[in-house]
């Protein structure tokens, strides 16, 4: 018996050795196979592979592998090589190959190699061998690279129960999807991203999986397939249902998903769903999230909605509700309102009131009711949601006074926007809100007149926007203290005093600071390491700007309408992520710098405004290597010299041009025209001669109309661009200065007035047809109208005043039916005035024809002869002769009478001493009170 049980310890020891010895050592090699297909592991995710110090030769003791120990064969079952430092600092993990080593793990059931970069960041096919894993049970690449079409031996895979393909860029594809046939096991299938657009029949075939329990297809262009549904739906045990961001609409959605009792989990999101919110909803009675947002279904959601005692999500931004805000609360499942935990209604054309009941809603997480029209004041028992975490009710129509009866409670409040109601939040100075924000956007929402000290108590604010609040106090000392850490700072367009300090170099964690259209004093600050957009616009900084001023990464910066002189430092040439550059409306001047000794071989600029300063010296050459320029206002200036040619081959992307009020002199560059999407020319007040180019009509960017900027709403709080950088830009048009705010951007407009332009203006201009405003008065035109002027139907402002053209006015003038002003006052023009709605219903109308004295008919008062009115072509010359004899007659009577005048005057003067002393005794008083008026005011000036 003793020898029995030692030789049994024995063998058990032995058996315990043999495991502890090492996995099967054709794996081992299999596994270094494999580690030396990945070409690179910046992570050292398999440095434990083969080290002696991690195993050494027992792999089953190796990072990521798992081997079986039901039989102690130490056979590999698992490998996990999932990246999971992906989502925390972008690392790319693994790249190189998926080694056909694989198949040398015969009992491999586990494979996750997901978020690595199999092929090194080249699009890598998926390995038909894989289809020869037999005992796969776990499959996960998604987020790897690869490409190409998904080999049909997957279908091999009969034990296979989790598949994730998603997420692999758009670049993996598949044909008919019958392979899916053979993954009788399958439980899990997530292809979201994989092209299945030729893949007719998709939902039959997935029909045919009676154990999926999640099914996620989204974005899988899904929505030309025109795929039948099922008869019956085979799906008994389907618990999640993604279909997302396909496209699919009304004409080809598939039903029969809308009466599985099973489903837990429902996405829709993202489609072209149209119809009314469907009645069999309530068939689904274990629901928990439903997610229909970003489509345009129309109508209230059913009643049947009342069996859904099980919902926790709701999301149906984006679609067409068109109701009463009380009504949809009436109609959400009773039985779940305790244990609704989101609830998203973002821009479903929402009205009405928020029903006082909202705060029964205890698990409340998430409320968003922003863009809709609701209105009224928010309930006081909101505050009472203590669980929320997000409050979104802006863009509404909200009014009234929020207290602190209306933060009370919510102590679990993070992320905050009221923005764009008509609020005032009315809070005690010492009052302490319970909650932790992080985000908090308040813009124009009123707390003024006085800084808001309650926010004085929230330093874990990140995000901070009071903008437009009505502020009409001194910024606090508190304040830089309070919000060191903040990302986003705006307090703009408010009244705030205060010098800025000389360094925000503290804030160490911020990436944008908004401080324009205030009332601030100082200098430019030195800047954070981190920031990337600063707005000092609209204050009262002086001093000149820093030679050195920090924020390396700096992409915008914005100290327009300020008194900041001096120059514009060479430090400004070594920011290669500055798109966005606002000098305007400051003191400097002298020359701008050249820019020659950067080592980057371009300018990143894309919008670049300088108007009204003191600059000089040619037209800046450091342009030229700003290829993606696209605004270029340098208008208000001392710039002269040519305007050059290399502007239609460097700066291709231009889209506005502004050189106004310069003294740019030479003839317009005809490669002007080089440049195709220019939109918005203005040359005005210079010294440019020559003829207006003929090849301007090839200017593509005015044959357009160019529609508004739209805000995206993600990026809406302070968000910059175009749109925001060139907010006030003033030009004239409709025979006034105007400030154009964002409508800039869209603007089409031509304006060469005030130069020395001669010869005609080209029929070729009648081609551009997207012009809004034409403006070529004071120059040395001659010639006739185009005839084809009609042609611009866009054309709201026309200008060619003060000129020398002559003949008729084109009878085509009066069909531009958008125009509102037209001036052609002071050329030769004769002839009948065209008729028409449009012209006379403009205002002023004798201004318009102003010193041209050959037209007649209304609206002037100058009637034409029936001999003009029949043949006004071969009588031309007698009119024009008749015409200037009267008015030579008429000038030679008055400058007679004005000599005879005059010389009656000298002559009591000389000799009439009565009359000669009072008279320069009264003049010279009257010059002594000028004088001392004028010093006076030119004092006060100065």
């Amino acid at each position: 018996m003793r020898a029995a049980a030692a030789a049994a310890i024995s063998f058990l020891m032995l058996s315990a050795l043999g495991v502890a010895s090492g996995c099967v050592p054709s794996e081992r090699a299999a596994l270094l196979a494999i580690k030396g297909g990945f070409s690179s592991d910046p992570d050292g995710r398999l440095a434990s592979w083969g080290a002696a110090a991690s195993g050494g030769t027992d792999c089953c003791r190796w990072d990521g592998v798992v081997c079986e120990n039901a039989t102690g064969a130490g056979h590999v079952t698992e490998l996990r090589l999932h990246n999971a430092r992906a989502d925390v600092d972008g690392s790319a993990g693994l790249s190189g190959e998926i080694s056909p080593s694989l198949l040398d793990l015969p009992r491999l059931a586990y494979l996750d190699l997901s978020q690595n970069s199999i092929g090194g960041g080249m699009a890598s096919p998926l390995p038909r061998f894989l289809g020869s894993l037999t005992n796969l049970r776990y499959l996960n690449l998604s987020s790897t690279g690869l490409a190409g079409e998904i080999p049909p031996q997957l279908g091999n895979l009969s034990r296979l129960q989790y598949l994730d393909l998603s997420l692999n860029d758009g670049n993996l594809y598949s044909g008919e999807l019958s392979w899916l046939t053979g993954l009788s096991s399958l439980e899990y299938l997530d292809m979201g991203l994989v092209n299945l657009n030729a893949s007719v029949g998709w939902a039959g075939v997935v029909n045919k999986l009676p154990s999926l329990r999640v099914l996620a297809l989204s974005d899988c262009s899904l929505a030309a397939v025109a795929s039948p549904a099922p008869a019956r739906a085979n799906l008994t045990r389907l618990q999640k249902l993604d279909l997302s961001s396909n496209g699919i609409n009304t004409s080809t959605v598939d039903a029969w998903f809308w009466d599985l009792p099973t489903l837990q989990y429902l996405d829709l999101s993202g489609n072209s769903l149209s119809s009314p919110f469907p009645g069999a909803l309530g068939n689904m009675t274990g629901l928990q999230v439903l997610s229909l947002q970003g489509n345009d279904m129309v109508g209230m959601i059913p009643a049947t909605l009342q069996q859904l005692c099980s919902l926790r999500v709701m999301d149906l931004t984006v679609n067409h509700i068109n109701g009463d805000m009380g009504e949809f609360m009436q109609r959400l499942p009773r039985c779940a309102s305790k244990n609704v935990q989101v609830l998203q209604l973002s821009a479903v054309n929402m009205s009405g009131h928020l029903p006082k009941w909202i705060g029964e809603m205890s698990e409340l997480t998430i409320l968003d009711l922003s863009v809709n029209k609701l209105a009224g004041e928010i309930p006081q028992g909101i505050g009472r949601l203590s669980k929320l975490s997000r409050l979104f009710l802006h863009h509404n129509l909200l009014n009234g006074s929020l207290s602190e009866e209306h933060f009370a409670g919510l102590v679990s409040l993070e992320w905050i926007d009221l923005s764009v109601n008509s609020l005032t939040i009315e809070i005690k100075p010492s009052w302490k809100p319970p909650c932790k924000l992080v985000y908090a956007y308040f813009p124009d929402v009123q707390m003024g007149p006085q800084f808001p000290a309650w926010i004085k108590h929230q330093p874990s604010i990140k995000y901070l926007d009071i903008s437009n609040a009505g502020i009409m106090d001194q910024l606090p000392q508190w304040f830089w203290r309070s919000f060191s850490d903040a990302v986003y700072l705006n307090i703009s367009v408010n009244q705030i005093t205060g010098k800025l300090p000389s360094s925000l170099e503290f804030m160490t964690s911020a990436l944008a600071i908004y401080l324009g259209s205030n009332n601030l004093t100082g200098s430019v600050p030195l800047l954070p390491e981190k920031l990337l957009v600063l707005d000092l616009s609209r204050n009262a900084l002086s001093g000149p700007i820093p030679q050195e001023f920090g924020a390396p990464e700096l992409v915008e910066l914005d100290v327009s309408s300020n008194r900041i002189a001096g120059t514009v430092p060479t430090s400004l040439c070594r920011f290669p992520n500055l798109l966005h550059l606002d000098l305007s409306n400051n003191n400097l001047t002298g020359h701008l710098p050249r820019c020659e000794n950067i080592s980057s071989p371009g300018l990143g600029l894309t919008t670049l405004v300088l108007y009204r300063n003191g600059f000089s010296g040619e037209f800046p050459a450091f342009l030229r290597r700003c290829t993606s320029m696209t605004f270029l206002d340098l208008a208000q200036n001392k710039f002269s010299g040519p305007v050059p040619e290399w502007i239609g081959r460097k700066l291709p992307s231009l889209t506005h041009l502004r050189l106004k009020s310069n003294m740019f002199s030479g003839s317009i560059p005809a490669q002007l025209t080089q440049l195709p999407n220019l939109q918005f020319l203005d040359l005005a007040d210079n010294r440019i001669s020559g003829s207006i180019p003929r090849s301007l009509a090839g200017m593509t960017g005015m044959t357009q109309e160019h529609l508004p900027l739209t805000l995206n709403p993600l990026t809406g709080y302070g968000a910059s661009g175009n749109d925001r950088i060139v907010d006030s830009l003033p030009m004239v048009t409709k025979g006034q200065d105007r400030s154009y705010t964002s409508g800039v951007i869209y603007m089409v407009s031509l304006d060469l007035s005030g130069n020395n332009l001669d010869g005609a203006i080209p029929e070729e201009l009648s081609s551009l047809t997207g012009l809004v405003n034409l403006n070529l008065s004071m120059n040395n035109l001659t010639g006739t109208i185009p005839q084809k002027i009609g042609a611009l139907q866009k054309l709201e402002s026309l200008d060619l005043s003060i000129n020398s053209l002559s003949g008729g006015i084109p009878s085509s003038l009066s069909d531009l039916n958008s125009l509102s002003h037209l001036n052609l006052s002071y050329n030769n023009l004769s002839g009948r005035i065209p008729s028409g709605n449009q012209l006379q219903a403009l205002a002023n109308p004798a201004y318009i024809y102003i010193g041209n004295a050959g037209l007649c008919g209304p609206p002037l008062s100058k009637n034409c002869s029936s001999q003009t009115q029949s043949n006004t072509t071969s009588h031309v010359g007698l009119h024009e002769d008749k015409g200037l004899s009267d008015t030579l007659s008429f000038y030679l009577g008055l400058a007679s009478g004005f000599v005879a005048g005059l010389w009656m005057v000298f002559c009591c003067l000389l000799f009439v001493k009565t009359w000669r002393d009072p008279y320069f005794l009264a003049m010279d008083k009257a010059c002594d009170a000028l004088y001392v008026f004028v010093a006076a005011r030119w004092a006060k000036c100065r």
